[in-house]
């Protein structure tokens, strides 16, 4: 399975909660109907803050944070599919369109629906993702809390014993949370996944916007999303007991900089890791 982010930031002409509507809505539209995708998730920046969604322990758990980190993003996209080959392929039409004759192809799929110019300042940073689920997510049909944990390797930690203790050690205490309905830690690898995505003239390839991208992507070194009922779940069980001092310790020697973002998520595409059936499927 490719699993593929997309982190954008808006248009400037756009407030943040239009920005929402307009990816929620509208863009996920055309995304979800991408030929062969697999699971398509939007995440978007809460309006509420750390501080406003789990009160005081935001700032005992927080260490590092950079500095104008929210001015660089709103959002990130999830996509994933079988194959680096069926990625690269899905930006094209879709014989889904019902036209006089049947089904007939949709050339507006191809384009995401062609907004891009106008949702984004800028191309999306798009990277591959090596995911590790710690715990699957168990999502009822309901809105619940998402939060996001951005971590940089503390000095001294090689990256192999960084990714290593974050998904051994860590995910196993993290496991023991009360409430806890899914974990998922996230790691960046090196396989190109903007090339034969984006056009070749497409500000992701200029020295601009490289610049722009490795500026956000040097802040951390991965990325962890915990699912829960309720932001109070894991602000009592983050706050004290015999579970949140072990976390406490080994964070302080496992991350150099660790910092939280609520999301709203939205699932257009529910994830399937699974064999792909041999029909049309959403």
């Amino acid at each position: 399975m490719l699993k593929v982010f997309g982190f954008v930031r808006r248009n400037a002409d756009l407030s943040h909660d239009d920005y929402r509507a307009a990816h929620v809505g509208y863009h996920n539209s055309y995304g979800r109907r991408l030929p062969g995708i697999r699971g398509y998730i939007l995440n978007v920046r809460a309006n509420r803050t750390p501080d406003e969604s789990l009160g005081p322990l935001a700032a005992r758990i927080t260490r590092g944070e950079p500095a104008g980190f929210d001015a660089m993003w709103d959002g990130w996209g999830q996509l994933m599919f079988d194959d680096l080959k069926s990625y690269l392929a899905g930006k094209s039409p879709a014989r889904d369109f019902a036209g006089p004759n049947g089904l007939q192809d949709d050339p507006k799929v191809g384009e995401v629906g062609g907004d891009g110019d106008y949702l984004y300042n800028g191309s999306p940073f798009q990277f591959h993702i090596d995911e590790h689920v710690a715990v699957p997510v168990r999502r009822p049909e309901r809105k619940i809390f998402k939060l996001v944990q951005f971590a940089k390797r503390a000095d001294g930690l090689s990256y192999e014993e960084f990714r290593a203790i974050w998904t051994g050690r860590h995910a196993a205490l993290a496991a023991r949370l009360p409430g806890l309905r899914g974990h998922i830690v996230n790691f960046r690898t090196g396989l190109d996944v903007m090339t034969g995505f984006f056009p070749p003239d497409s500000e992701a390839f200029t020295e601009a916007g490289a610049v722009r991208r490795n500026g956000f992507l040097d802040l951390w070194d991965g990325m962890a999303e915990l699912w829960f009922d309720r932001p109070e779940q894991y602000a009592q069980a983050r706050a004290e007991g015999d579970t949140a001092e072990a976390l406490d310790a080994l964070e302080a020697t496992l991350f150099g900089a660790v910092w939280y973002r609520e999301v709203d998520e939205t699932i257009a595409v529910n994830p399937n890791r699974g064999v792909p059936p041999g029909f049309y499927f959403r």
